[in-house]
């Protein structure tokens, strides 16, 4: 059986815990998705985390596909949390860095992006909330690709 460690990393309100949410439902781990607002999804343990709506700590959930166990690390993405993102780096043998088409690149996520590409992990730029008012998907991807 193989492992694959994969990190769920992004600016702050991108959605990565939401996205986390969505994977795990489709890989029938959960039945329901969680809400963050609403303090019911998976990784968020924490109280303070349930009660301010956002990630202070990675939290790893593992499942298997065919013979590969994925552990799925959902990280923080307020800046004043970047030491716990930090120590999740040198484990992962791939990356899902996202982007909010509504927030656009930040300055957390140019970072990031130059981090994981310094450690040489393969990365997939995922651009979420193209559904949400404001949205700018087109402008959000030449931001990506111009950075």
């Amino acid at each position: 059986m193989h492992t694959l460690n994969l990190g769920i990393l992004a600016h702050v309100d991108a959605g990565k815990t939401s996205l986390t949410e969505r994977l795990l439902h489709t890989v029938g781990i959960i039945d329901e998705i969680g809400s963050v607002d609403d303090g019911s999804t998976q990784t968020d343990s924490l109280a303070l985390e349930r009660q301010r709506g956002i990630t202070i700590k990675s939290a790893v959930v593992s499942f298997e596909i065919d013979d590969v166990t994925v552990n799925l690390i959902d990280t923080p993405g307020h800046p004043d949390f970047i030491a716990e993102v930090e120590r999740v780096l040198s484990v992962l043998d791939g990356a899902v860095l996202v982007v909010s088409a509504v927030e656009g690149v930040q300055a957390q996520t140019r970072v990031l992006m130059r981090t994981l590409r310094r450690l040489r992990v393969p990365t997939l730029v995922f651009v979420n909330k193209i559904d949400r008012r404001g949205a700018r998907d087109e402008a959000v991807l030449r931001a990506v690709a111009e950075r």
